[in-house]
Order: structure tokens, then sequence, then C-alpha cells
């Protein structure tokens, strides 16, 4: 891989594109595991190093001055974090007493899953642990299309500012969370599960079934407050009268992508226009929705 290409790489991580930084995160995870592991000793703590290393290279990406530094960046993160372990742990463990894997070894032990950084565990109960207000901002800037701050800021009617503000405190709050002693639990991933199939189901299918209709709108607080276009409306009267103009002139909708994190679920959707009135509605929107006591309470609606 050539400087410039590290460069664009790092620049469009930078920017916010998750394809970018796990592009990065493939590329440079076979040497770092390689690493962490004369350092750490055995698999599962040297898999812990890096994720953690990569971990805060991307909440500190924008320190880096160097993008063509990326490398060296990287791997200075990764051993002062595994000598910190050690310290840590109490562990005097000689470098040329410790197991090193072959190339075929590690090759097929990177092979046998690479978890996506994004969407591990560990994270998402994180950020469920941080304010709504925080969370939905991170969620939308770094897991959705909709990530531009003035894109951010139309979906949540708020000022730009306030998007910068949000996103500079949800990062900060992240990093701090992110060093602490964890106590995950499963539970967070699996209730984020159950509502990203609650929604595939019953929003997506509402536009078809009358019943998936009926079961989303009884799951909304009765004074469900809907921001479209900027604009709050309370009660579900607006969602409806998209839904029957949608069904009056055949067009319906598909899933993009369906996230939910916490009180947070965000929906990316595909328009599809019937050949009469094919330009009824955008190619794409995007669905914030936010709970509370189980019962979506708030909703943003996205064009």
């Amino acid at each position: 891989m050539t400087k410039n290409n590290i460069q664009n790489w790092v620049k469009a991580a930078l920017d916010g594109e998750e394809q970018a930084w796990n592009f990065l995160y493939q590329e440079y995870y076979p040497r770092l595991y390689a690493t962490a592991l004369q350092i750490c000793g055995n698999f599962a703590d040297a898999k812990d190093m890096v994720q953690d290393s990569f971990m805060t290279a991307w909440l500190s990406l924008s320190q880096l001055k160097n993008f063509n530094a990326f490398g060296a960046w990287l791997k200075t993160i990764l051993i002062r974090n595994c000598y910190q372990w050690l310290e840590k742990n109490r562990q005097t463990k000689k470098l040329d007493s410790i197991l090193i894997l072959s190339d075929q070894q590690l090759e097929n032990e990177i092979e046998q899953k690479l978890d996506n950084l994004f969407m591990q565990k560990r994270l998402s109960n994180i950020l469920t642990r941080l304010p709504e207000t925080l969370r939905t901002s991170l969620l939308l800037r770094y897991f959705s299309s909709f990530q531009s701050y003035n894109q951010i800021a139309e979906i949540l009617a708020i000022p730009v500012g306030t998007v910068r503000s949000r996103l500079n405190e949800g990062k900060s709050k992240l990093a701090e969370k992110w060093r602490e002693p964890q106590n995950d639990k499963a539970v967070n991933f699996s209730e984020n599960k159950e509502w990203n199939s609650f929604y595939t189901e019953t929003y997506f299918g509402s536009h078809h079934h009358d019943d998936c209709k009926i079961r989303l709108y009884n799951q909304f607080e009765k004074n469900i407050q809907i921001i479209f276009q900027g604009k709050p409306h309370i009660g579900i009267q607006v969602l409806d009268n998209l839904l029957i103009e949608d069904r009056r002139l055949g067009s319906w909708i598909t899933p993009i992508s369906v996230l939910s994190c916490g009180t947070t679920s965000i929906l990316e959707v595909k328009h599809i226009n019937s050949p009469e009135y094919p330009d009824h509605c955008r190619p794409g929107s995007v669905v914030v929705l936010n709970r509370e006591k189980n019962r979506t309470n708030k909703m943003s609606i996205y064009f």
C-alpha cells in the first residue's frame, strides 16, 4: 500500500466512512496482532489489546497530524497498551519465551472471523450507557449514510453547532467509558437485536399489512413527537398521512439497514415508487426512533 493510499484511506476514515476504517482495520490487524501476541503471550489477550488499540486510534484520529504515519502511530498505541496491560496484571514474561505463530497459523487465526469493530458487543454496550442525545448523534455520524453535520442537524432539528458539541462530548465520554473496567451483559446486545427485528417487521411491513401498522402504532406513545423535515408534530397523524399517500400511489419501502442501540434505533430506508408515479418519493430516507420504558416517544423522519 503506497503512502498516498494510506493518506486517502485515513482521511476517509476521519470523515466518518465506515468502509475506510474497516479497510484500515483489516490492513493493519495482522501485524498488530503478531506484535501483541509477542508481548502478551496468548491469543485472547492479544486480540483484546488490538481491539483496544484500534478503538483508541478511532477516538483519537483527529489528533493525527501526519496521515502517512498512521501505521507507526497505531503500533505505538498498541505497544503502550500492551505494556500497561502487563504492568496491570504484574506479568514479567520474557519475549524470547513467548510462542510465535507461524505465518500460516496466524493467517488461519485471522481468517476464522474478523470482528467488525463498529458492531462489537462491548462498543454497543458502552454506547447504550451514553445519554440519548449523545448516542443518537454518534450513531448517525459513524453508523449511517446521513452523517454530515448539516444532515444530522436537519434530522434532529438542532443547530449545526449543537451537533458538533454533542459529537465532541460523545466521543470524550465514549473514550472515558472504554477505559473503564467492563462488565458487559449480553442482554443489551440481545435487546438491540429484538428491536431490530421488531422495526424491520412492523415499520417496513406497514405499507403492505394492516396488522404490522397496528403493531407499530400500538408501540408508540399516544403523544409521540414526530419531527418531519425539521418540523415537530404531536401524535401519529403526520406518519399516517405519509403511509396513506404511499399506499394510494403504489409506493413502498425496503430496509437498507436497521441499527438499534439502547433506547435508540436508526432505520435507513429505500423507497420504491410505482411506474405511474416515479417521482413520488426520493430514493431514500432515514428514521430515528427514541424510546422510554420500551415505548417510542420520539421519531425523526428525514428525506
